[in-house]
């Protein structure tokens, strides 16, 4: 959304009741969106969309309506040129709230949450907040044709570098370490997010060199920080692709030893969903990281399809749930009920259990009632240049951040 601030946003409201898209019009409204247009069906709503002028830059769309619902616009304005972020209101249950949200990040579209009806102007500030957190930093970088010959030059001349985004405890809110978030600093499209380059990456190979690269760099900030007194655990993620490199695990011990710190300072996050492409090698290199000291995470948990299977064969020391299922939890009895299962099931197993994607005060006090021991999200800290890491721990990190 290429939008600066509240003020500048153009929005549409979907729906067909009269009462409830004339609400809503005046919480946008009292909320500081600079304008905000009508449309009392999906086939208005597509007309407005495919104009030239004028664009919608977000559009507040209702689920229960007759002739095409919201799922099927969803379908429809997902084929248009350009898009609006969307954001889903209705009355039903917050269990189809959160399909529709997944269905429309499925078809590629940008998504910054739901609202249950009726729209309060305190609901749509608090839908406002994301905007910063969905929008790219660089909308060029988007458009950018990314080759691997581009990445190759960036790693020759150091252009990819780490943010950190901090982990907390749940208990009583004290720093337990960061994951540790690979960006890319270009020169002319600024700093581009991992998804435009990580898939990239690995088709071309490139995996390997980016995934050294970035783990060196991981341990050298963990050694500099030591020094200073920030003794934190620094997660890095650990690329499926890599499960078949069997010099992987004295190469990382070399790095450590070089570096001066301990192995059981790096976590190593490998996705659920990616692990086993050569199954008799990723065990043999996941046992001699663990062997080595290296604590083992299993990241994006409950998304694959093996996770009971995955579980039984890996000597995981932290279980990290994923954010789709910390998401609508506070609202939804289901789903806090998968999130606890979850939770219930890594502690069971003798693991640190971790929850990403914690946006609000409400996600922190239902993640506290699960079980969850540590927690990733934008309530605790946005990911962080390194320079901003050091000031933010004297801040508050050092003292508690008094979220408990």
């Amino acid at each position: 959304m290429n939008v600066e601030n509240v003020g500048e946003i153009r929005a549409l409201v979907l729906d067909d009741n009269t009462f409830a898209r004339k609400f809503a019009v005046r919480a946008l409204t009292s909320a500081g969106v600079a304008a905000v247009v009508e449309a009392a069906s999906g086939s208005e709503a597509i007309s407005i969309l495919s104009r030239a002028t004028n664009a919608v830059h977000l559009i507040f769309c209702d689920l229960l309506m007759p002739d095409m619902d919201g799922v099927e616009f969803v379908r429809h304005a997902a084929t248009l040129a350009i898009v609006p972020t969307f954001v889903f209101v209705s009355g039903a249950d917050q269990a189809l709230l959160n399909t529709a949200e997944d269905m429309a990040r499925a078809r590629g579209l940008e998504v910054l949450g739901s609202i249950q009806k009726p729209i309060s102007v305190d609901a749509v500030r608090r839908i406002l907040t994301k905007l910063h957190d969905a929008a790219p930093q660089s909308h060029d970088a988007g458009r950018a044709s990314i080759t691997p010959a581009h990445i190759e030059d960036a790693l020759n001349k150091k252009q990819i570098l780490l943010h950190f985004q901090p982990k907390v405890s749940l208990t009583d809110g004290a720093l337990v370490g960061f994951e540790a978030l690979a960006r890319w600093q270009h020169p002319d499209f600024g700093l581009i997010p991992p998804g435009a380059f990580i898939t990239l990456a690995e088709e071309s190979g490139q995996i390997a060199a980016l995934t050294d690269y970035l783990a060196v760099l991981a341990m050298e900030q963990c050694a500099a920080w030591n020094h200073v007194g920030l003794h934190a655990k620094i997660s890095v993620n650990l690329s499926a692709y890599m499960l078949v490199d069997l010099d992987l695990p004295d190469r990382m011990e070399m790095t450590t030893r070089r570096v001066d710190i301990r192995p059981g300072q790096i976590v190593l996050e490998i996705t659920e969903s990616g692990l086993f492409r050569d199954a008799a090698t990723a065990l043999d290199i996941l046992a001699r990281l663990h062997m080595k000291g290296f604590p083992l995470s299993i990241d994006d948990f409950g998304t694959g399809y093996s996770s009971m299977e995955q579980l039984r064969r890996v000597p995981f020391s932290e279980m990290k749930i994923d954010r789709a299922f910390v998401r609508g939890a506070a609202e939804s009895s289901r789903a806090r009920m998968i999130l606890k299962s979850s939770a219930d099931l890594g502690r069971n197993l003798g693991m640190s259990v971790v929850a990403e994607g914690a946006e609000t005060i409400e996600d922190w006090k239902t993640l506290g009632d699960t079980g969850v021991d540590i927690v990733q999200g934008y309530f605790v800290a946005k990911p962080m240049a390194v320079e901003q890491v050091e000031s933010w721990w004297r801040r508050v990190g050092d003292r508690r951040l008094g979220l408990a």
